[in-house]
């Protein structure tokens, strides 16, 4: 049978009595929500879709739609029955695409899956695509076999003027090029459609073919909808439609991008990237994104602990480890910003000392109603390390480095990940300990430090498609034991706490510490949950310095960094050049 694309084989909860095994073209498979459809799998060539109502009776656990015009061969119970005794391996292999993808959907996801064709399309005219696209290419071929493909290639291959135009009336033909299409998909595993211009026949394949629309645009040009742009999504079926990505490219000497709201605020884009063309560091993070191969560093909130992920991030600076994503929680968060600006660890390191000495947590409060520090110190800190950096304020939209930040909304309780919005705000909310630091209000909302729900969001960074996750850790696993059968009065803790250390009875944590450490208690225990999403785990150890110790800056960045040097030695040749791939 022959499947359009956007077409529904069957619809969830319906009762079914036949499966599928796709002969050419793409399924993928959708659960109902209140939140809407939610994408959970897809079927390609040689594969199988509605074989779990064959086994169970039961109803279709989902809607399967048609991606890409397909051709699939229909069995009924009786005839796969009748198939299966005559040819047993016919089961067995069922059977194992069954078991794959109940164990599939066990695990967690690390990563978003690999496009398979990607849509070019320009959406200002200054735009030379030809020019970026072979840059690209080599990059993107060291990942695995590419194929660009024009409308113009695709006449010279098929030798007919003209033929990449095919309109679906002309049967034969359009069959013909649909075919010849998907033999270079099974034969490539990157495709670039490079669109016309206009809305051709040709483009309007492009789209419908892609897993990936990328808008690609001049950040100089002013962001307006491209009548091209307009027409997507009457192009696209709601469910099987590509994700659009735009892409803004600048001049090799941009210091930071900025305004990107204005072009995101007219487009719904699942994520976009800031290019530099003209340098080859720049199109190779490209070419890792869109493989799937981005490099996701994750750092964790501390404090005045944050100061070694720096020191781990020089080391990785000198093994020619790329970053391409960058987020974390508190401090972590605070590091990342400096990180996200794509600037040299060493001009960094001298920033970020500057903070530093400036005691940022100083300016206590006479009356400690909402908070025991004002804030106001550390606020002016956050806004003049960014103001070094690049010289002007900047959104977190405004990286070349794509960057996260984590807080703990209090209002609604649950956690919170910024892409989006003032940078300095943003930092002010993940770094707003509960009771030491002000909460910061956001959209009517209350939030406090991003530690106390998620202090080290591995997750996160796997959500954004990252491929390969770094995480730096700043939490030790320690046991608390005490020796003391009850907990004694305040009078003898004061008498204790005048003794010399090695002769006190009592080795209680503080008041300080108690208050920190409850807040956090969920998020120290998620994570061990979230190490599994890592590739390479770094835990420096930084545990006999407290969070306010900024006149250790040297110490607990030199710490780090000889720890993810230790970390790094480690790894073997084929371990290291998988990263910087």
């Amino acid at each position: 049978m022959e499947l359009p694309g956007g077409e529904t084989l069957f619809h969830q909860g319906e009762i079914g009595d036949s499966l599928y095994f796709v002969v050419s073209g793409r399924l993928r498979a959708f659960t109902h929500t209140e939140a809407g459809p939610v994408s959970v799998g897809e079927a390609k060539r040689g594969e199988s879709a509605g074989e779990m109502a064959i086994f169970t009776g039961q109803p279709r656990m989902a809607t399967v739609v048609a991606v890409r015009d397909s051709v699939l061969i229909k069995l009924t119970k009786d005839t796969f029955e009748e198939l299966a005794l005559t040819y047993p391996k016919v089961l067995m292999n069922v059977t194992k695409i069954v078991t794959n993808r109940l164990y599939t959907t066990q695990k967690p996801k690390k990563t978003l899956k690999k496009p398979i064709t990607i849509c070019l399309i320009p959406v200002t005219g200054t735009v030379d695509l030809p020019a970026l696209v072979d840059t690209l290419y080599p990059h993107l071929q060291r990942k695995g076999q590419s194929l660009v493909l024009t409308s113009r290639s695709v006449d010279q291959c098929l030798g007919q003027e003209g033929f990449s135009q095919t309109h679906h009336t002309h049967l034969e033909n359009y069959r013909k090029l649909t075919r010849w299409l998907e033999e270079q998909e099974l034969q490539h595993e990157f495709m670039l459609y490079i669109a016309d211009p206009e809305p051709t026949e040709w483009t309007k394949r492009c789209i419908r073919h892609a897993d990936e629309i990328l808008l690609v645009a001049d950040a100089r040009q002013p962001p307006a909808l491209s009548t091209l742009e307009k027409q997507i999504p009457q192009l696209c079926h709601p469910q099987t439609g590509a994700t659009q990505i735009l892409l803004l490219l600048h001049d090799a000497h941009t210091v930071c991008p900025s305004e990107t709201n204005q072009w995101l605020a007219l487009r719904r884009v699942k994520a976009h990237y800031h290019i530099r063309p003209e340098l080859p560091k720049d199109i190779a993070r490209l070419a890792r994104i869109l493989s799937g191969s981005a490099v996701g560093l994750v750092l964790a909130g501390g404090g005045a602990k944050g100061f070694s992920h720096l020191g781990v991030y020089q080391a990785l600076y000198e093994y020619d480890i790329p970053i391409d994503f960058v987020g974390g929680a508190s401090a972590g968060a605070l590091m990342g910003a400096y990180i996200s600006f794509d600037l040299p660890p060493e001009i960094i390191r001298g920033f970020a000392r500057k903070a530093a000495k400036a005691k940022p947590a100083t300016d206590y409060n006479l009356f400690p109603l909402i908070s025991l520090i004002k804030g106001r110190r550390f606020r002016r800190i956050i806004k003049d390390g960014i103001n070094n950096c690049v010289g002007f304020d900047v959104w977190m939209e405004d990286v070349w480095r794509t960057f996260f930040t984590v807080a703990g909304n209090y209002t609604k309780a649950y956690e919170e990940v910024h892409t989006q919005g003032n940078m300095a705000k943003c930092l002010e909310a993940t770094i707003a300990i509960p009771g030491v630091f002000p909460p910061v209000i956001r959209d009517n909302d209350l939030l406090v430090d991003g530690g106390t729900f998620n202090n080290f969001p591995t997750d996160v960074m796997s959500r954004m498609g990252a491929g390969k996750i770094l995480g730096v850790d700043l939490s030790r696993d320690k046991v608390f034991t005490l020796d003391i059968p009850e907990m004694p009065g305040s009078w003898a803790l004061l008498i204790d706490k005048f003794k010399p250390r090695n002769k006190r009875k009592y080795h209680l944590p503080s008041l300080a510490s108690i208050l920190l450490n409850t807040t956090i208690m969920h998020s120290t225990a998620r994570c061990q949950e979230n190490k599994q999403y890592t590739d390479i785990y770094f835990n420096p150890d930084v545990g006999r310095f407290g969070l306010m110790s900024w006149s250790a800056y040297d110490t607990i960045y030199d710490i780090g960094y000889n720890h993810a040097k230790e970390v790094l030695s480690k790894l073997t040749d084929e371990e290291l050049n998988w990263l910087r791939s």
